[in-house]
């Protein structure tokens, strides 16, 4: 197989019981993903893994998706989509593990909600 071109991922790993199907239930990462509309698949983490969209524990509730990349010499920025929202958080690695829970691995966006919406009615 060539090198440049991966095999596609067979979707019944999507359906692994190591990750967990979230509601996106704010508008603070809007226009990416919309609240009460859009779904994430999630990955449970316990550190940083890279740039990208995690969910953050902040001791209230359910946990918050925010943007986060590295910001040299100080640890991780965590930011929001939405300019709204326009305080950002630079954490340590250590403070950053302390709340983090998950690393969104994939973005469910809903074209239709009647089929979802029928769902729960079979």
């Amino acid at each position: 197989m060539n090198e440049l071109i991966s095999a596609p991922i067979p979707a019944e790993n999507i359906l692994s019981s190591k990750f967990r199907v979230h509601p996106v239930l704010s508008d603070a990462m809007e226009p990416t993903l919309k609240s009460n509309r859009d779904y994430v698949l999630l990955a449970p983490v316990s550190s940083y893994v890279g740039e990208g969209v995690y969910a953050i524990f902040d001791g209230f509730g359910v946990p918050e998706l925010f943007r986060v990349e590295p910001e040299f010499g100080k640890g991780l920025r965590l930011f929001r989509d939405n300019k709204r929202y326009d305080k950002d958080y630079v954490l340590s690695i250590e403070k950053f593990e302390e709340v983090v829970v998950a690393f969104m691995i994939a973005e469910i966006k809903v074209k239709d909600e009647r089929f979802l919406r029928e769902a729960s009615h079979a």
